[in-house]
Parts: structure tokens; C-alpha cells; sequence
């Protein structure tokens, strides 16, 4: 099991911060959302959760150890990102699959029988098994998208994260990305993916963080956080009070 804890973290690329003294706790087995405006610090605060970039203040904790003291190889067995963008070598969708294997190949920088199943498997729950052979570069970018997410699940960390992985899918998909994000929080991962689309979030997440200018503006349930008025606040549109009709969960729709 994985828990992250944020002490008020500040980052900023230059003079002004894009995440402000954030503090956060996250637990395993459940499935966060992180919404907010261009520009809120969302991209940033994977990257901090990550160890891709260190606090200029505050500190990240992974199982209450802070993430400075952990070396690269002992990170990417704990910890898999999938970034906004991701860069595809000139490989098969199985090579860049097993990619996700690397940190635990033995000594002879190998993939093991076990390495192999393990990717295979990731490729069926992903529906890119049939894609095995081919180059990833010859794909649609909603194919690249689910291949990326094959090799973070190959992985097999505790914590995954994920900014925008509904990015260039289609509704069938990214519906099935958010039902297999939620399953693998029921299996004990902490899932933290940022969402453009409210309404995905609102369905399918536990707990809900709203960033604006790189402050914590509200979280909790997505019932709790969705507000007409939280909605008004941060992202500047007027909607009124919906519930969808089976789940009570909020819909948002101007």
C-alpha cells in the first residue's frame, strides 16, 4: 500500500509559483481527480508526486519517507507517470510495453518469462493486444494513448499517475480508461489522474482536489466539491444543480 503527503509545497519555473504551499494526503486504494483551470498546477503537481521535479519549499512524503531520499530504480518500482505528452521510440507496442518492465529486469537487462506475461496481460485489459507487432508510431493517437497506458500498468506500482490519459480517446474509451483506472484503486493503488472533462471526474473518482493559480481551492466528494458555486468560482461558467438520475452523482452542463 502507498500513501503520498504534500507539506506545503511551492514550486515555481520562475518568479511566480505555479503550486503554492499545497498540502495534500492521499491514501491507497482510492481514485483522485485533480481539476482546474489552464494554468492551475496540475501538470506540475504530478510531476512533484512524481520526484520528476523536487520542492523549492515544503517536502513530498511516499509512506511517510520523503521522496529525495529515494533513488531513481527504487522510485519507478513505486511510482509510474503517464505525462501529457509522451515521446514514442521507434518501437513495436510490445518493446514499448515492456518498457514498463525495466525497473525490475535482472541484472542481465533482460525481460523474464514473467516480464512478458505480465506485458501481455497489460496489453489485453488495454485492448491494444492485437497492436503487439505493430510500430507505435504507425498508430492513431488514441491507440498511442492506450499503449502508454499498457506500459504504466505493466509497471505494477502502487501509485499511478495520470495527466489527461482521456486525451485523443473516443467515449467508448474514455469511459473503459476511467473503469479500469477505478478498479486498480479497488486493488490498492493510489490513482491520481488530471481531468479536463468534469463530468468524468465526478463520475468515476472518490475524492476530488480543485487547484486555481496553484492554491488548493476545495476538496473532498465529488457531490460535495461540484458545486454551482465552486463552478462559477474557478472555472468562470454558470450551471445549474444536476444529479444524475441512477448514481446521485453530479452532472455539470451549462
Amino acid at each position: 500500500m502507498a500513501k503520498l503527503h504534500l507539506a506545503e509545497v511551492t514550486y515555481a519555473y520562475s518568479e511566480e509559483p505555479v503550486v503554492r504551499a499545497l498540502t495534500l494526503s492521499l491514501e491507497s486504494g482510492r481514485f483522485y481527480g485533480v481539476v482546474g483551470p489552464n494554468g492551475a498546477g496540475k501538470s506540475t503537481l504530478l510531476k512533484l508526486m512524481d520526484g520528476y521535479i523536487r520542492p523549492q519549499q515544503g517536502v513530498v512524503y511516499l509512506n511517510g519517507r520523503d521522496l529525495r531520499s529515494y533513488s531513481l530504480a527504487q522510485l519507478a518500482r513505486e511510482i509510474a507517470l503517464i505525462p501529457q505528452t509522451s515521446y514514442y521510440f521507434p518501437f513495436t507496442v510490445e518493446e514499448m510495453v515492456l518498457l514498463g518492465r525495466t525497473p525490475f529486469y535482472s541484472r542481465w537487462g533482460a525481460p523474464s518469462a514473467r516480464d512478458r506475461r505480465i506485458a501481455q496481460a497489460s496489453m489485453e485489459i488495454t485492448g491494444v493486444a492485437q497492436l503487439a507487432g505493430r510500430l507505435v508510431s504507425d498508430l492513431s493517437g488514441g491507440e498511442r494513448q492506450r499503449v502508454t497506458l499498457a506500459r504504466a500498468f505493466a509497471q505494477e506500482t502502487k501509485v499511478l499517475l495520470l495527466d489527461e490519459p482521456t486525451n485523443h480517446l473516443d467515449l467508448e474509451h474514455q469511459i473503459s480508461t476511467c473503469r479500469l483506472l477505478k478498479e486498480r484503486s479497488r486493488q490498492g493503488v493510489t490513482v491520481v489522474a488530471v481531468l479536463h472533462d468534469l463530468n468524468l471526474a465526478a463520475s468515476f473518482c472518490d475524492h476530488i482536489f480543485v487547484l486555481d493559480q496553484g492554491r488548493l481551492v476545495q476538496e473532498g466528494q465529488p457531490g460535495e466539491v461540484f458545486t454551482p458555486e465552486l463552478i462559477a468560482q474557478v472555472f468562470r461558467v454558470e450551471v445549474p444543480t444536476l444529479r444524475h438520475p441512477l448514481t446521485g452523482r453530479p452532472i455539470i452542463a451549462p
